[in-house]
């Protein structure tokens, strides 16, 4: 059992204070709003011409408009980092780690504005916006233990020869968060890359770029020399192959869609000219999810955790249940449990702002493409809860639940990113695993049942990186449940942990003879 560490507890808006708080960080948003922002290059703030709009999920509203970075100035983010590297890569692990612990200081004095714009601009909730927040001060801190762990090297046999093997920073990097977690997996790809003595070069989601600027602002505060973070939000199709090949980037983290993954992927293992070293890829793609439901199974248990595993911020997790796989025998009165939670959740639709369970989702082009597998569910089953979506106001869907799926068909196969639900039958329990592993993905999975050797079989044969048991598949915390899938899910890199970090080091050995 891991000691030493304590994760970040949350907090809980019902008391007045916290609720009060909340309350005047909105205030100061809505003072905040419609600004322009700029890039952040060795720390320059670099105005363009051509800017991001960020906009609202929940009503349309205009939120600022952000920079946007062309090839030229991607060009000096990447070399002004190079240049930052000299230095940064030789600053002693514990001063490194001074400016991280800072860093935690000023996320827990602005936590509440932080939570703020994570609700407008991503369209979260409160306790979601605020869990997110919890998430990145556990990683700060399980990194701190970890590198001071790692800065001690490798323990070796003895010898007569004076023998190490230390760790080593690799260079610049390149962060490619997604919009969905727009605070937490930002500021870890940052401070994983920074502590270990490499430099960054952040692009954020171009649907959450003011969050991503908020952070980077309170990183500047924690003392991080200039040139150590650079911010250059942009257009993927302008700079993102550009920064992904070019020739000083060392390693990418990334997480997003397997087709863009999948090009970084390609596009970093081509050896640009001037390269001098492989380039290193984690990258976090995204899931198929499944939960399996048996015949002992507490069925309304079953139906709140599934529920919740998919339509939870709207189903816009990569660890979103998008399956349900339910024996035959329970499979109609599952369905009638599930149906149940989803009326609830319709009930209590609304903004993030207004701290409504269930929110809407992040854009038009979301809209519309999730609207249209809901169209394709019609076709493919029979829609028996939700199905209606309006896009007058803000980006709203309601939770779907489509039973009649099979498991070939379009909706049990492609990633909706969505609250929509395809409830499958299977007639035994051999036949539901077949179903849950029948995707080219592997992130998370969970399974519901009393019977223990169902438990036994599936831990052997669920072939995903984050399984679960009783509970839903959502909501991996730090160093409790290490983060990561398989397959087409990604390269299993365990957010967190110790060796999340050794992704941007390299092991040097170092060997004097003293024996003459």
């Amino acid at each position: 059992m891991l000691k030493g560490f304590q994760n970040s507890p949350e907090l809980n808006f019902s008391i007045p204070e916290h609720k009060e708080a909340m309350l005047m960080a909105f205030k100061e948003v809505d003072q905040e709003k419609g600004q322009d922002y700029p890039l952040i290059i060795g720390g320059e703030r670099i105005m363009t011409d051509k800017k991001i709009v960020s906009n609202a999920p929940s009503t349309k509203e205009v939120l600022g408009r952000v920079s946007s970075c062309d090839q030229l100035l991607a060009d000096k983010a990447i070399r002004t980092a190079h240049d930052a590297f000299q230095t940064w890569s030789k600053t002693p692990v514990e001063e490194r780690i001074c400016c991280v612990r800072r860093l935690v200081d000023l996320m827990k004095k602005y936590r509440y504005l932080l939570d703020a714009w994570s609700i407008e601009e991503s369209g979260k909730n409160w306790g979601e916006a605020d869990g997110e927040l919890c998430e990145a001060l556990d990683f700060f801190n399980s990194y701190i233990m970890h590198m001071r762990e790692l800065d001690q090297g490798l323990e070796l046999v003895y010898t007569e020869e004076s023998c190490k093997c230390i760790y080593i920073p690799i260079g610049v990097g390149v962060a490619v968060p997604p919009w969905n977690f727009p605070l937490s997996l930002l500021a870890g790809m940052v401070v994983s890359a920074v502590i270990t003595g490499n430099t960054i070069v952040c692009k954020p989601s171009s649907d959450t770029p003011i969050v991503a600027y908020k952070f980077i602002e309170l990183c500047e505060k924690a003392g991080f020399p200039a040139g150590v973070i650079n911010f250059i939000p942009g257009s993927g199709s302008v700079i993102g192959d550009y920064i992904v090949q070019h020739p000083l980037t060392r390693f990418v983290n990334f997480t997003g869609s397997k087709e863009v993954g999948l090009r970084i992927n390609q596009k970093a293992a081509q050896v640009s000219e001037g390269q001098i070293w492989i380039k290193r890829v984690v990258a976090e793609m995204g899931g198929k999810n499944a939960i399996i439901v048996d015949s002992s199974a507490d069925l309304k248990r079953a139906a709140a955790g599934i529920a919740n595993s998919a339509f939870s911020f709207q189903g816009q997790k990569c660890s979103a249940c998008s399956r349900a796989v339910v024996l035959s025998d329970v499979y109609d009165v599952f369905v009638e449990e599930i149906i149940a939670c989803a009326k609830v959740l319709k009930e209590h639709q609304g903004s993030g702002r207004d701290d409504f369970p269930m929110g809407p989702v992040i854009n038009q082009s979301a809209f519309n493409r999730i609207s249209g597998y809901i169209e394709t569910a019609r076709k493919e089953g029979m829609i028996a809860f939700g199905g209606n979506y309006d896009d007058s106001k803000g980006f709203y869907i309601e939770p779907t639940v489509v039973r009649d799926i099979t498991k070939d068909a379009v909706i049990a196969k492609e990633e909706i990113f969505g609250p929509v639900l395809a409830v499958i039958r299977a007639n035994s329990f051999d036949e539901a695993l077949e179903i849950a592993n029948s995707t080219e993905y592997g992130l998370t999975g969970s399974v519901y049942t009393e019977d223990r050797t169902h438990i036994q079989k599936a831990k052997a044969e669920f072939h995903v990186g984050n399984l679960y048991f009783n509970r839903k598949s959502t909501g991996a915390v730090v160093l409790q449940h290490p983060f990561g899938g398989f397959n087409m899910s990604g390269t299993d890199a365990k957010t967190g942990t110790k060796d999340y970090l050794t992704n941007f080091l390299n092991l040097k050995s170092v060997c004097e003879d003293l024996t003459y």
